[in-house]
């Protein structure tokens, strides 16, 4: 759990190098989640071992981006199984920059994620070095994909991991009168090395969410998120599941 508040550290550091910087935006939240396994399309509890409602967990969390004339950066931070033993939790860490590289949008792209779990003694960080693209923008919208090179380091399992291709995209509208915020994100993995595609349950894997949030208050939100995955988490195939959310915006 260390590890992955000093990675975010770092991330957050990094980004303020860049001198003269002009601040554009910015925004940050705390939130607190229930994640139910059980009320996804793709799950069998055969696959589990057992019930799969005992995935069920509650989280909290903290996150916030801000964009400069140079570029943008983002980080969440989780705190998972708050409604667990001590000693059945886990803590998932994510900072991601782009700097860019021209006028047009194109960017230095950079991502280090980690994620532990205490109880069963787990810890992986994946990082990944590309490029992206922050120039498809508008009025309350905007969509930043990504591409590069995955490393990762997983137990034994070190070193290249193929590719990263990943986006993330928001759209905020008001409906009836009330303020929504629209919001995705996907990553997907390709040419796994052999140990990792073995764990996983493939050379390929597929990780996002589609996200619902109404914004009821000027600093309050809730909604719903829809997460999803291929061949990741350790398992083979399709899951799902569906994420309650109340979120508090500074």
């Amino acid at each position: 759990m260390r590890k992955s508040l000093l990675t975010l550290g770092v991330i957050a550091a990094a980004a303020a190098v860049p001198a003269q910087a002009e601040y554009l935006y910015g925004f940050g939240s705390m939130y607190a989640d229930y994640q139910v396994w059980d009320q996804g399309f793709g799950n069998d509890n055969d696959n589990f071992g057992g019930d799969i409602s005992d995935r069920n967990q509650a989280v909290i969390g903290i996150e916030g981006g801000a964009g400069f004339d140079w570029g943008q950066i983002y980080g969440f931070y989780d705190y998972e199984g708050v409604d667990r033993a001590g000693d059945d939790r886990g803590a998932s860490t994510k900072g991601t920059i782009h700097y860019n590289l021209t006028e047009s949008g194109v960017s230095l792209y950079g991502q280090v994620y980690n994620t532990d779990a205490d109880k069963a003694a787990f810890h992986e960080q994946n990082r990944v070095l590309g490029l992206g693209f922050t120039g498809f923008k508008g009025q309350g919208w905007g969509f930043t994909p990504f591409i590069g090179v995955h490393q990762i380091n997983s137990g034994d399992i070190r070193g290249n991991n193929g590719g990263m291709l990943g986006w993330v995209g928001y759209y905020n509208t008001d409906i009836a009168g009330q303020n929504f915020t629209f919001s995705t994100w996907g990553e997907y993995e390709f040419a796994r090395n052999d140990k990792y595609a073995a764990v996983q349950g493939g050379d390929y894997g597929l990780n996002g969410s589609i996200n619902a949030l109404w914004n009821f208050h000027k600093d309050w939100s809730a909604g719903v998120l829809y997460r999803y995955t291929v061949n990741k988490l350790a398992r083979e195939g399709y899951e799902d599941l569906v994420i309650y959310r109340l979120q508090y915006n500074f």
